[in-house]
């Protein structure tokens, strides 16, 4: 039975995107630090809460999506397509990990478990259920399921949402459509098969790499305002990373194609990183 178990959290644990994971809780870990105190118990709710939630939330995307992921390259080996986990159980042990890592925030304390379950909730109903399928906008909306996460780790250490969570989780909402644009550009072809309208699938490949570098344009005084809060070497920091993201943002629109959007979505996901731990590192020095 033992034998039988194993490989099955496997591959319930490669349906949980843990590179997306490992984001969602530097997010959380960088609201809680911006709140500018760490209550050890709490941190740990939020971040374990949060990781299941997460989690679950992936696993129920992937247990609505199997018939899309079979006809992409891309997620055609995921365990749901190949058939290691169905339909039902993904959607009943991504739902279940969903309500207990709202449960656990509860630790926390409300505005934690009810930030923990935005986020899933969005993700699932908002992006999966709703607009993936039927809008170009869904990744636009869908933003807000990374922004929850930064919400709830502020929370967690403070029990409010005020202006400073607020920029620190809508960075991240303005920061999701270019990242993830420049991937659906690089795999086109394969959102095109599973009838997903990504922006590049239903607009010319130009008219994306200029909405990409729009979008990065509009993220970037989000990602700067939060100078008012962390001070000179946080600015200095994100003035950097935004110029070099819009220089690569520049270079896809210059030359639309393939291989400039992988590069363009390689480049976003450490620029959004080293804002984040550049958050947390400024004010860990503070509280030590």
């Amino acid at each position: 039975m033992a034998l039988g178990f194993t490989p099955k959290l496997i591959y319930y644990a490669k349906l949980s995107k843990p590179r997306i994971i490992w984001l969602l809780d530097l997010a959380a870990l960088a609201g809680a630090f911006l709140a500018g105190r760490i209550l050890p118990l709490n941190l740990a709710a939020v971040l374990i809460g949060g990781t299941l939630a997460s989690g679950g939330s992936m696993i129920v995307n992937e247990g609505i999506e199997i018939e899309k992921d079979k006809v992409m390259k891309r997620t055609s080996r995921r365990p749901t397509v190949m058939g290691y986990v169905n339909k039902k159980e993904a959607i009943v042990v991504g739902s279940i990990m969903l309500l207990l890592g709202t449960a656990i925030g509860l630790i926390a304390n409300p505005l934690t478990s009810f930030f923990i379950l935005l986020g899933g909730l969005i993700y699932i109903l908002v992006y999966t259920v709703w607009l993936k399928p039927r809008s170009p906008l869904n990744i636009v909306i869908g933003g807000f399921a990374g922004s929850a996460a930064a919400w709830a780790g502020y929370a967690a250490m403070v029990d409010k949402f005020d202006l400073a969570s607020f920029l620190l989780g809508f960075l991240i909402f303005m920061w999701t459509p270019g990242h993830f644009w420049s991937l659906a550009l690089r795999y086109k072809e394969d959102y095109a098969k599973a009838g997903i309208p990504m922006l590049p699938v239903i607009m010319p490949e130009n008219f994306s790499a200029k909405m990409i570098a729009i979008s990065n344009t509009l993220m970037i005084p989000f990602a700067l305002s939060l100078y008012f809060y962390l001070g000179t070497t946080y600015l200095i920091v994100s003035s950097v990373m935004s110029a070099v993201l819009m220089y690569f943002s520049v270079r896809l629109m210059r030359n639309p194609n393939a291989e400039e959007a992988w590069t363009s979505f390689k480049v976003s996901s450490p620029y959004l990183a080293v804002l984040l731990i550049t958050v947390i590192i400024i004010r860990l020095m503070s509280i030590i």
